[in-house]
């Protein structure tokens, strides 16, 4: 539609290259465009200021991922007048064409007839109606066409074709009652007119009912598209009575907008979207609606084996339109694994269930949670599929249960489908669980049993993968090689990271591998070589999966992504090399070789001797990170500044996240005066990145509130892995072991 201007230029051209009638003609189309754009102004005035959501519409039908060829696209969307139409039950009968077949005719009659009225058009207002009618069907059918990765094709994306497709079948049939009175001049036109007309709607009529009362109409699959299942929902909540009971209902969408409309008690409505959690309310019975476009789940019935069933709604296909429990009291509750995970002092995961599963499948999860207090910001659940290295291999955030609908003591039961993509190695997985809040990427703080901050994620781990069948449809990487590298393995191709690394920093690469038949032992080569000169660098030497996943061991056919991670070596020249795969064979001959594309490496800036320090120290955290000494000066009133001077007594195992709390005068952080947790240098060199005896210095910029009394106030410091808040120890001469270093306390107003 936002391309309509654009037809109407084009018809309008006749007006505009007439010069006889070109005064004439220029007032009205000046008139015509001015009440136009008069008409288009508050809608242009929007794209003005907000110039993205002009395409953006425009980006949703146009081809990304094409399913369908743009030229099969559009033939199926000019076949959806006369052929075969939009196959979704909501606007018609699937797969029927706008037009039957004696209207399809005479659709096609009155476009040639239009065609020849081109020929002969005389006055240019005739050559601008007969534009019209003759590309509009052609133009107008673009929105549908371009949408290949869609429903194509789409009465909704093609309505742009009204008014004027109607106009071509009735140019058709006047065609044919002019032919009929010139072949046979004894025929009146009128009465031919008048038994037209008859004809047409003794036969349309009865047709029309036919096809959309008795046959569209009553179908199932409309009633759910329509939905006509929250419909009858809303009338059994307006006929409950009024009651301190807790509603919620289950729905293909949070707040769905047919509740809305159609309900009084929508006010009292929360929602359980897509019917993933069953939550029970603590202090009063509750009523929970399944209707038949989100229903209960199998996991869900043991939990509701003690409820009443209250209503269920007309049979509709078979299925009830919708189901109605009432409980009264919530069930017991006994997950598998019990925990007591604390996130933010807001909710508590109380345990767990899983299983297992093979790649191409989905890893089945329960958690049982219990809300603690009520949140104002929005948080959601994320589950993290990872391998024992950390890599991850695929995610979901589910909309669940809201946090706004939270109440404290609700206790919600959230099933998860995690999915294993096909090529997950076997082996021992890990599944990571937190909550992030999608506004601001921050994630909610978990706590341990002290009170103390404890991470923000909590990790199942020693969950088996096994191997899955092989795909019907293998899928794609990004770069294909699709390669026979020995007789029965295919190399597909390879996924990487960036173009450039520093050195003492991991590069990853992913070769997507399938086996049909039993494997000899090989390994896979990664190797940096100079683009500018000779030389170069072997990054790894390994076996599939960082060398736990040998090939004779694979169960073939299996489709298998092999990960492999390589350290840029501390002392690599800086400059540009091409990175390279060689596949090995047990005495090391090169077997196949493929470019995996440039990689500029960059070199990391590194000092090994400590500057002077205002305050000396001796303390080693965990055996890899000293902290030699730091500098603490208050800048200003609202500001001071920490200095912490970092040496790696040995390359560091992971990244550690540091912590510098400026507690209260008591020497509490419940809550600190300021705190900030970040990895070294504001999170732009993390430990895993330094070499062993490197100085770093890390500098912490301590706001300080306006009303901040007049005292000595401690800080502390120390090291931390993020995701699971485990402190590293700290040894220190003459102290007992620990993790936190005490510095200088920071002196106000003193």
């Amino acid at each position: 539609a936002r391309l309509f201007p654009i037809l109407l230029l084009i018809a309008a051209l006749p007006l505009l290259l007439n010069r006889k009638m070109r005064r004439h003609r220029l007032p009205q189309l000046v008139l015509t465009g001015t009440v136009g754009l008069i008409v288009l102004t508050p809608l242009l005035l929007y794209f003005v200021r907000n110039p993205d959501a002009f395409w953006v519409r425009i980006g949703q039908v146009a081809p990304d991922t094409a399913v369908l060829s743009i030229g099969e696209s559009y033939w199926r969307s000019l076949l959806m007048l006369v052929w075969q139409g939009d196959p979704y039950i909501r606007f018609n009968l699937p797969d029927l064409p706008l037009f039957g077949w004696w209207w399809s005719v005479m659709l096609l009659v009155g476009w040639l007839v239009g065609w020849r009225r081109w020929q002969r058009c005389q006055q240019d207002w005739e050559w601008l109606v007969t534009i019209l009618l003759l590309l509009t069907p052609f133009f107008m059918i673009l929105p549908t066409a371009l949408a290949t990765s869609e429903i194509v094709p789409s009465n909704l994306r093609a309505i742009g074709l009204m008014p004027f497709i109607f106009y071509l079948p009735a140019m058709g049939l006047i065609w044919l009652h002019d032919w009929i009175v010139a072949r046979w001049p004894q025929i009146r036109p009128f009465p031919l007119t008048a038994t037209i007309l008859l004809l047409t709607l003794a036969i349309g009529l009865p047709q029309t009912a036919h096809t959309y009362f008795q046959q569209w109409a009553p179908q199932a699959e409309l009633y759910l598209a329509s939905d006509g299942d929250l419909a009858d929902v809303a009338r059994f909540l307006d006929d409950l009575p009024i009651t301190d009971e807790t509603i919620y209902v289950a729905a293909l969408h949070y707040q769905h907008p047919t509740l809305a409309f159609l309900s009084k008690r929508y006010a009292q409505v929360k929602w359980l979207p897509q019917s993933q959690a069953l939550v029970f309310a603590p202090d009063n019975p509750s009523i929970v609606i399944f209707p038949a476009n989100s229903p209960a789940s199998a996991w869900m019935m043991p939990y509701l084996e003690d409820a009443v069933m209250l209503k269920t709604g007309p049979d509709i296909g078979g299925a009830p339109a919708f189901t109605a429990y009432k409980i009264t009291t919530p069930p017991a509750i006994e997950p598998t694994w019990e925990t007591a995970v604390n996130f933010g002092n807001a909710i508590t995961l109380n345990g767990y269930e899983v299983s297992g599963a093979a790649s191409g499948e989905m890893m089945q999860l329960t958690l049982f949670w219990q809300v603690n207090r009520n949140l104002a910001a929005n948080f959601t659940p994320f589950i993290h599929l990872e391998d024992r290295w950390g890599d991850r291999w695929s995610q979901v955030e589910p909309f669940a249960y809201p946090t706004g609908q939270w109440a404290e003591g609700e206790q919600i039961i959230q099933h998860v489908e995690l999915p294993v993509p096909p090529g997950t190695p076997i082996g021992d997985y890990q599944v990571r669980i937190g909550l992030f809040n999608p506004d601001d990427g921050s994630r909610l703080a978990r706590f341990d049993e002290n009170g103390r901050f404890a991470g923000n994620t909590f990790v199942i781990a020693d969950i088996p993968i096994t191997a899955g069948r092989l795909p019907d449809t293998l899928p794609q990487p990004d770069f294909v090689l699709d390669t026979t590298v020995l007789p029965g393995l295919q190399l597909l191709g390879y996924e990487r990271g960036a173009n450039s690394a520093a050195t003492g920093e991991s590069i990853g690469v992913r070769f997507w591998w399938v086996a049909a038949e039993p494997v000899q032992p090989l390994t896979t080569r990664l190797e940096l070589l100079r683009l500018d000169s000779v030389g170069g660098a072997i990054l790894s030497s390994a076996a599939p999966v960082h060398d736990t996943y040998p090939f004779p061991s694979w169960q073939t056919p299996q489709f298998v992504i092999d990960q492999q991670t390589a350290l840029i070596p501390h002392d690599l020249e800086a400059g540009d090399y091409l990175l390279q795969m060689r596949v090995l064979n047990a005495i090391d001959d090169t077997l196949y070789t493929a470019e995996l594309g440039p990689l500029t490496v960059v070199s990391t800036e590194r000092q090994f001797t400590a500057p002077p320090v205002e305050t000396p120290l001796t303390a080693l955290f965990g055996g890899e990170i000293g902290l030699v000494g730091y500098n603490l000066r208050q800048q200003t009133a609202a500001e001071a500044v920490l200095e912490l001077v970092w040496q790696a007594a040995a390359v560091p195992t992971t990244d550690y996240t540091v912590f510098v709390h400026l507690l209260t005068q008591n020497g509490r952080c419940d809550p600190c005066v300021w705190q900030q947790d970040v990895m070294p240098q504001q999170n732009h060199y993390p430990t895993s990145r330094w070499a062993a005896g490197e100085v770093v210095v890390d500098s912490y910029a301590i706001q300080l509130p306006p009303d901040l009394a007049a005292g000595t106030y401690p800080i502390e410091v120390g090291l931390y892995i993020a995701g699971t808040g485990q402190r590293l120890q700290v040894v220190q001469p003459n102290e007992p072991p620990g993790d936190v270093v005490l510095l200088r306390p920071l002196r106000i107003g003193e």
